[in-house]
């Protein structure tokens, strides 16, 4: 899932991927504050003052998509258009335009749009980091992933700074090898030398890996790292809100996470505070929270942005249900038949509705890259075992409980009936009431 960094996470959540400052906008110089308020504050001072300035229109438009990111606000995502489009109008063309313009088709999950801007790029520049971010991005998104390594060898041929190091932590991951994806972004990391909003973001995305590891305290402390680079990360807090649950602190981690949905309504947030809050048993605030998620994706779409394989799986379990979550899951399918989490969001539709049969070639497909992810390996072997394949979803649901028991509040409870059905060892994570 793409966005600033790729998602991996639901519509405008910190994704998984880092961008260079300013989605690939000019080096410019800056002077001045540093905040992005302030930094955008500065940007639209000066094209007001210059209406023809071109450098300004682009850095502003890289600044609007970036606070979209980081803030989850699609408000930005239609004022980065229109600064994206003022540059264009001033210089038909110009190559930092243009891969300001694929940023925000990265963000706003048109891949192909991405995917063909940034080709056009490194076609006129071979040696645009920038563009050959884009791609990786791009490629990996629509499932290729041999293509995406090529691509991403071409990057760090260029440039193997925190960018491409991001990246090579993903595929890394996708690929099930969480120590070398720890290795990458700890590289990442010293690459970055702990500034801005791309390190910061890095610093959270070690955080989740080192989380998956079971290594929860190197975890926390990557996370803090980031907010004190970063405060406004919300994928930050949303990382240390699960360590607080996961270590049976349900009411500090729901307190944090209110916190941070009633300053930003983020649907990641938002539904994971519902499942803590379903779980202390507060099912009204539950609702709520749920409901927010849908009328936070309307605005993610009314923004432009395709939310269809993150609402695919929220249709699925909190929803308007399994034919809602179907309808959803092959449009993202459509999008992306590739895509190894939108065969998985698909798969695990048609698992809803009843159809394990039909969701089996899928999920196959979803686990073809032995990506170490527990709640992918949980809805396999939900899939596995509804038709049947019993020798399957044990080893499925092994991974789940091996690799992250504490991978979902909501999923807990049933991830322990499936394992006393299988003969399995069930974790503690999965009997807490």
């Amino acid at each position: 899932m793409a966005t600033a960094v790729v998602a991996v996470l639901i519509g405008l959540a910190l994704g998984r991927f880092v961008f260079a400052d300013a989605a690939g906008a000019p080096s410019i110089a800056r002077p001045g504050p540093q905040t992005p308020q302030a930094r955008i504050a500065a940007l639209e001072a000066a094209v007001e003052a210059n209406p023809q300035d071109l450098p300004s229109w682009q850095a502003l438009g890289g600044a609007y998509t970036d606070r979209a990111i980081y803030s989850s606000d699609p408000t930005f995502y239609n004022l980065a258009d229109r600064a994206l489009d003022r540059a264009a109008e001033l210089e038909p063309g110009n190559l930092s335009t243009m891969l300001g313009r694929a940023n925000l088709s990265l963000s706003l999950h048109d891949f192909r749009a991405a995917r063909r801007l940034g080709g056009r790029i490194v076609a006129e520049d071979p040696f645009s980091a920038e563009a050959h971010g884009v791609l990786v991005d791009a490629e990996v998104e629509l499932g290729h992933y041999r293509a995406a390594t090529r691509r991403l060898e071409q990057m760090l041929e260029v440039d193997p700074g925190l960018p491409a190091l991001s990246r090579t932590s993903y595929l890394r991951e996708l690929h099930g090898d969480l120590d070398g994806a720890v290795l990458a972004l700890q590289q990442a990391d010293v690459a970055g030398a702990s500034r801005g909003p791309a390190a910061a973001a890095a610093l959270t995305l070690l955080g989740d890996v080192l989380r998956k590891r079971g290594d929860d305290g190197a975890a926390e402390a990557a996370y803090q790292r980031a907010l004190r680079i970063y405060p406004e990360l919300i994928a930050a807090e949303v990382g240390i809100a699960r360590l607080l649950a996961s270590d049976g602190n349900r009411p500090r981690a729901i307190k944090v996470l209110t916190a941070l949905t009633e300053r930003l309504p983020q649907p990641a947030a938002l539904t994971l505070l519902g499942e803590l809050l379903a779980l202390e048993g507060r099912e009204a605030e539950a609702a709520d929270a749920f409901a927010l998620v849908e009328a936070t994706a309307a605005l993610q779409r009314d923004a432009g942005q395709d939310t269809d394989l993150e609402m695919a799986l929220f249709a699925a379990d909190h929803g308007d249900g399994p034919a809602a979550a179907v309808r959803l899951g092959r449009r993202a399918w459509r999008a992306r038949p590739d895509n190894i989490y939108a065969a998985d969001a698909l798969a695990w539709a048609l698992h809803r509705a009843g159809r394990d049969t039909e969701a089996l070639p899928l999920m196959r497909r979803a686990l073809r890259l032995g990506t170490s992810d527990a709640l992918l390996r949980y809805h396999a072997a939900e899939v596995f075992a509804g038709a049947g394949r019993d020798q399957q979803a044990r080893q499925q649901l092994r991974e789940a409980r091996d690799t992250d028991p504490w991978f979902s509040p909501h999923h807990q409870p049933s991830a322990g009936a499936l394992a006393r059905q299988l003969g399995l060892r069930v974790p503690p994570a999965w009997t807490r009431p």
